[in-house]
């Protein structure tokens, strides 16, 4: 339980000046750079929250137009009361828009907006009332007013945060590493899908430094046996800054005051902490999609309805197997059938009838499983083929939230590679530096943050030595910025000084490897690896040939654009300088597949030479001189007629 002991704080700042129109784009809000209305009747509700001090003016965006489009039209609302309707025609593709919002309240911080499209299509055009339809594209909504300035701690955090700026010692200890951890993941929690920029900077900086403009944040982080959180404004036009204090466990407390539920009483400019550390929670067997953040989902249709269901690993908790669910629910009364599918596959069918009820047990099999799975449930009935256009009876089905999720945990992280993070580094997971330096505290910042952006839930570093991580029964994060990993590591991706690249897959022996690519001249390069502890944990290596900027330039990648940890597929993401970062499988390199005898001697070979000698074409890039000898050796293949002659005998 956090306890907060408040006392009197410093006068009062004064509002802002404006500088300019405030204007945010729903991307910035965390919702997306589009609102989608799908069918010739599409609905959908959004969310959008109110700067202190501002109203909001108008809407703006680009509005995709379909091309069978006769007319239409697009009416807004916000809590039932009529705002705006928007007239369409099919004349252009796309057409400007710009919605008024001085009429709609605000409630709690925030204004919600319901949109309901009807579109009237062409003499004799059809369309599918699937498909999305129409789509707002880049839009951005206009404040008037000025945001107010932050006068106590609990509203030192605004509705939008563009970037939160860490300052810290340059010369940190494991208790100053393990406090800032916590504060820049548990900031990324807090603002869920929006984009926060975080930046680490090192205190020397502080003096001097700009203030922060509207949506930015800045916290400073201090070691001080006497604990306690504090604004302290530089300027009384500019947002305050959030110094923390503290020693040991206590200054972790401090950074968890700002984005914790109790933060709501620190109505001063000033507060201390009590003890707050939170409790590794172990996910359920079972559980709810209410209980997931899912709720009930509706398909429609004309003789098919679909409703999809997507379970996150992240939100069940850890790396799941064994995954069914108790669907229930409702559908259309009828003659036809009923099927659950993942990936466009049928993993189970059953015919519909006159109840309309849905109450079915449904297996995912493992082997379908992703990061994030997509179960359609469908519901199809026979098609009239004498009905018109938009005469055949509509069919719906309804996936009710109360649907039970069963789940049982992997024994190895599954999907394999970053398909399985970052759910196989939960409940908690350790963080381990080769040198606890400031500049690697701020590696180990872009990559615990990058994982929490992958999360739906607030994940738990803390951070330990090299050697405790490798031999523990939790998974890790390990920064190597300066190569440093214990000869005992078997990494996907491994390299003999700079020449001589090495494969690896989960099959490889301690002193062996499966392929390996033989450069000259040789080549720097970083790399984020998932690989498995002793121990058979999940574990995250961010590592390069000997130079932390290697490394630097990697992480600064994946930061300029937060998406891209989402798209990150294989076990091993390369960088070398100037060629933009490669997603690559081990398993693929080695040509791993159901087929592994003919693939051994075969594809695999073949598939491992395209890639690496794509990346000798990169070297060559970089180069710009030299000459790249390609080795391939597929130890794989000796070992498997080995084993075979042992196990076997050849058919």
């Amino acid at each position: 339980m956090m306890v907060i002991s408040s006392v009197p704080g410093i006068a009062q700042a004064q509002d802002a000046d404006e500088t300019g129109p405030i204007s945010l784009s729903l991307s910035e809000t965390g919702l997306g750079g589009s609102i989608a209305l799908n069918g010739q009747s599409g609905r959908t509700q959004i969310t959008v929250p109110v700067p202190p001090g501002t109203g909001p003016a108008s809407l703006n965006a680009v509005l995709t137009v379909p091309a069978w489009l006769d007319r239409g039209w697009i009416d807004v609302e916000s809590g039932n009361r009529p705002i705006s309707r928007v007239a369409l025609g099919g004349d252009a593709p796309t057409l400007p828009i710009s919605i008024p919002l001085a009429a709609v309240p605000v409630v709690d911080g925030a204004m919600t907006l319901d949109f309901a499209s009807t579109l009237i299509p062409d003499a004799g055009f059809c369309p599918d009332v699937r498909d999305t339809q129409l789509r707002l594209l880049d839009a951005r909504v206009d404040f008037t007013g000025v945001p107010s300035i932050p006068r106590t701690i609990s509203e030192f955090l605004p509705p939008v945060l563009r970037q939160l700026t860490v300052f810290m010692p340059a010369q940190p200890n494991r208790d100053m590493i393990s406090a800032v951890l916590t504060l820049t993941t548990s900031v990324i929690d807090y603002y869920g899908s929006q984009p926060v920029r975080v930046v680490v900077r090192p205190d020397t900086e502080l003096q001097g430094s700009q203030p922060d403009q509207t949506f930015e944040r800045s916290v400073v982080v201090a070691e001080n046996k006497d604990a306690a959180a504090e604004l302290i404004f530089p300027l009384d036009q500019s947002p305050p800054r959030l110094f923390v204090t503290g020693s040991g466990t206590a200054l972790s407390d401090q950074t968890r005051l700002i984005t914790s539920k109790i933060s709501d009483l620190a109505v001063t400019t000033k507060a201390l902490a009590g003890a707050s550390a939170p409790r590794a929670v172990l996910a359920p067997d079972s559980t709810t999609l209410d209980d997931l953040g899912i709720g009930t989902v509706t398909g429609k249709g004309d003789t098919t309805a679909t409703a999809s269901l997507t379970l996150d690993q992240a939100r069940l908790g850890r790396s799941v197997s064994d995954v069914s669910l108790h669907l229930t629910g409702n559908y259309t009364p009828g003659v036809g059938s009923i099927t659950a599918g993942v990936g466009g596959k049928t993993i189970a069918s059953w015919s519909a009838d006159d109840s309309g009820r849905l109450d079915q047990w449904v297996e995912i099999p493992n082997t379908e499983l992703q990061k994030a799975t997509t179960l359609d449930v469908s519901v199809e009935h026979p098609s009239d083929s004498a009905a018109g256009c938009g005469t055949q009876a509509a069919s719906t089905i309804t996936v009710d939230g109360s649907t039970v999720v069963r789940s049982g945990p992997s024994s190895t992280p599954a999907p394999l590679g970053f398909g399985s993070l970052p759910q196989a580094l939960m409940p908690q997971f350790d963080v381990a530096m080769t040198q606890e330096t400031f500049a690697d505290t701020a590696r180990a910042v872009s990559v615990v943050t990058g994982l929490q952006r992958l999360s739906a839930r607030p994940i738990m570093p803390q951070v330990v030595s090299l050697d405790d991580a490798l031999a523990s029964s939790d998974p890790a994060v390990v920064i190597a910025a300066d190569g440093g990993l214990p000869d005992s590591l078997t990494l996907p991706l491994s390299s003999s000084g700079a020449t001589t690249f090495s494969i690896a897959t989960p099959e490889s022996t301690d002193t062996d490897t499966d392929f390996s690519l033989t450069v000259d001249p040789g080549v720097p390069y970083a790399s984020l690896q998932v690989t498995t502890t002793e121990n058979n944990q999940a574990l995250l290596v961010a590592s390069s040939t000997g130079k932390g900027g290697r490394l630097d330039a990697l992480l600064g990648w994946l930061d300029a654009d937060p998406s891209r940890w989402f798209g990150r597929s294989g076990d091993i993401l390369f960088a070398v300088p100037g060629i933009e970062p490669v997603s690559l499988s081990s398993g693929d390199l080695a040509g791993e597949s159901s087929e592994e005898a003919t693939e051994a001697s075969g594809s695999g070979v073949d598939r491992l030479s395209v890639t690496l000698l794509g990346i000798a074409g990169a070297v060559l890039l970089v180069a710009l001189v030299g000459a790249v000898v390609l080795v391939v050796r597929s130890r794989r293949s000796g070992r498997r007629r080995h084993r075979r002659r042992d196990d076997s005998p050849p058919s």
